[in-house]
């Protein structure tokens, strides 16, 4: 049961989750970890949400009743200024832990006590079907945010000490995008990691924040991006801006002249990187080609495919290329089991 200093702190918050609410609490309360407290805030449900948190009747549940809507990342700070535990884990009220979640997250962490923020691979289900596999590296990580989000929200695990020493918090101009903005903060200062087994089932429905608000999602995370480029002192014209936005998006058959176009992008970034010394040089040429050619090889359209040999740098471009092919089949055999 909870003791008086819980090791984890884990932070929900609700609004109009009946449909799935049970389900998700009930992977909470089926960890193999019971050292836990769990810090729900209720944004003013019109629906049985409350009833059903109320009807699991643990004392190690604390329920936040919001006299107003405050929105999900105002609320997340509520939760975070009520802490107790050594360690702060997220979830969402529509998602599945798997049992040995809180367990391996919490052994990787202490594993790595220089670590900040972690997260775990994810498999997506609902209206989507995938597993995200991403490799525990922060320094590729850390490039990687420069294209998109690497850390699924619901997964976050982080030190208390990054809250109430560290004073990181979310930043509540971002109403949605809140956990790339924090993730990539963090990474600045801290090394974040990816647990390499999949914890999470990431459920996929038309109700998320990112589906209901997709055009306000990106240009959140657009900010994020460009705060990015700002300290890296990149500074895009139009068409270089146009073809960074199709990249981010990751559009379906797209031309083969955007892909060589993105070539010249992740140039622009590497030159930049060689006079700011930001990441690591080794590394940010090589991570940003893995993502160009897996959104190449995610390319619908055969006349691009054929291009492929303009497309390319050099030669050095087929052992990557070749790489990320192999790990989008191994990906999808293992879907398709």
């Amino acid at each position: 049961m909870i003791s008086a200093m819980p090791l984890i702190s884990i932070i929900m918050s609700v609004y109009n989750e009946e449909i799935y609410l049970k389900e998700a609490l009930q992977s909470i309360f089926n960890q193999t970890i019971e050292d836990y407290e769990l810090i729900i805030v209720d944004d003013c449900s019109t629906d049985r949400t409350v009833e059903i948190i109320k009807s699991f009747n643990d004392p190690r549940i604390k329920l936040i009743i919001n006299e107003t809507n405050m929105g999900l990342t105002k609320n997340l700070n509520k939760a975070l200024k009520l802490c107790r535990g050594e360690f702060i884990a997220r979830m969402d009220g529509d998602d599945i832990c798997m049992p040995d979640r809180l367990r391996k997250q919490v052994e990787y962490m202490r594993l790595h006590p220089e670590y900040m923020l972690t997260g775990c691979q994810t498999r997506t289900f609902g209206e989507q079907n995938m597993t995200w596999c991403l490799k525990d590296n922060p320094e590729k990580l850390r490039i990687m945010m420069l294209i998109r989000p690497v850390l699924a929200h619901p997964t976050f695990m982080m030190r208390k000490e990054l809250i109430f020493d560290k004073n990181f918090c979310y930043d509540e101009s971002f109403r949605s995008a809140q956990d790339y903005d924090l993730a990539q903060r963090v990474s600045e200062f801290y090394p974040i990691g990816i647990v390499q087994e999949v914890l999470l089932n990431y459920r996929t429905h038309k109700k998320q924040v990112s589906s209901k608000s997709g055009s306000t999602q990106f240009a959140n995370a657009d900010r994020i991006r460009e705060r990015q480029l700002e300290r890296l002192g990149v500074v895009l014209d139009e068409n270089m801006r146009k073809v960074y936005t199709l990249w981010v998006k990751e559009d379906k058959n797209i031309e083969a002249e955007t892909f060589r176009r993105a070539q010249e992008l992740i140039h622009v970034f590497c030159k930049a990187n060689d006079k700011k010394n930001i990441y690591s040089k080794e590394l940010m040429e090589k991570t940003l080609k893995e993502m160009l050619f897996t959104w190449f090889l995610r390319n619908k359209s055969m006349k691009t495919m054929l291009k492929l040999p303009a497309i390319c740098d050099s030669i050095s471009d087929l052992p990557i290329l070749a790489k990320q092919t192999a790990e989008i089949m191994k990906r999808k055999m293992h879907e398709n089991k």
